[in-house]
């Protein structure tokens, strides 16, 4: 277990995934972030690579090559290295192997950084291309925060706040494949969403192309909060299992789920990243929690 701490902030991650299990705050005594309770999910916040959301029949192409890869790609699953490692950062890393170029055949460096910054994490995600031609990828974020987070609250007693009017529009599926339709939560712009397990009898809402880029879970019955920048994310899932599920995912993504069809070559899957040889690829989301 690595430990991250500052005046504000205790932090912990494994190297299992070179994910998020804690976060918790000083001042208000509180845990942020959801335990992994097998009875409703096992995991806290999974690194999502190269694919994000699901393949059709969990295979996708390159050049014409059949290949095979489950939901949200291997990484989670992956142990990394540190290669770095001070009070308040963290640097980890996964290189491709013999192993990973059975269902992923490029060559690749993923290094993810985890800064503290005051109340906030700083997670910065790196791709450096370490093969002699293109590839093709999808990186992503899945933190799950814990949701009512005080108790004499419940889930219904929350709200996203998007820091500014949106169209809240929610990219529908079709099981776990995107169905090419969209449906309106609003019929205006607008800045709250207020939280219910109704919402998510489809599974996730999907996000694509916010103004502003920031989600925050706020209460009616308390001050505290949870929020989630992230710049330049193309797409963004917000996700709970229901089931009275305690907890709430916001989930950046350079990527999104296949369509329903047939499966696809990489490079012409939606949301798809591509970098040419030598290049690397950076991208980078906060949580601030108080």
């Amino acid at each position: 277990m690595i430990k991250l701490e500052n005046e504000a902030l205790l932090v912990e991650l494994t190297e299992q995934g070179a994910e998020l299990t804690k976060i918790y705050h000083k001042k208000t005594e509180l845990d942020y972030l959801w335990d992994a309770d097998q009875a409703f999910w096992g995991r806290h916040a999974p690194i999502l690579f190269p694919t994000v959301g699901r393949l059709v029949d969990d295979t996708y192409y390159v050049d014409g090559e059949a290949f095979h890869l489950t939901q949200h790609g291997f990484a989670r699953d992956k142990v990394f290295t540190v290669v770095k490692l001070v009070e308040n950062q963290v640097v980890l890393e996964l290189l491709a192997d013999d192993k990973s170029k059975i269902i992923y055949p490029f060559s690749f460096r993923l290094r993810v950084t985890y800064t503290l910054l005051d109340d906030q994490i700083r997670v910065e995600y790196q791709v450096e291309n370490t093969d002699n031609r293109r590839i093709y990828f999808s990186i992503g974020a899945h933190p799950a925060f814990n949701v009512p987070l005080t108790e004499g609250t419940k889930f219904e007693d929350y709200y996203l706040d998007f820091g500014q009017k949106e169209k809240l529009d929610t990219l529908l599926l079709e099981g776990p494949y995107r169905s090419g339709e969209l449906k309106a939560l609003s019929t205006e712009k607008t800045d709250t969403l207020d939280l219910d397990y109704s919402l998510f009898e489809n599974d996730a809402l999907i996000f694509e192309g916010l103004s502003g880029n920031e989600i925050a879970i706020r209460s009616k019955k308390h001050p505290h909060f949870v929020k989630v920048s992230f710049p330049h994310f193309p797409f963004v899932g917000i996700w709970t299992p229901g089931n009275d599920a305690p907890f709430l995912c916001i989930e950046p993504w350079f990527g999104i789920a296949d369509g329903v069809g047939n499966s696809v070559e990489l490079r012409d899957k939606a949301g798809i990243e591509q970098l040419d040889p030598e290049a690397i690829f950076t991208s980078e989301y906060r949580i601030q929690i108080g």
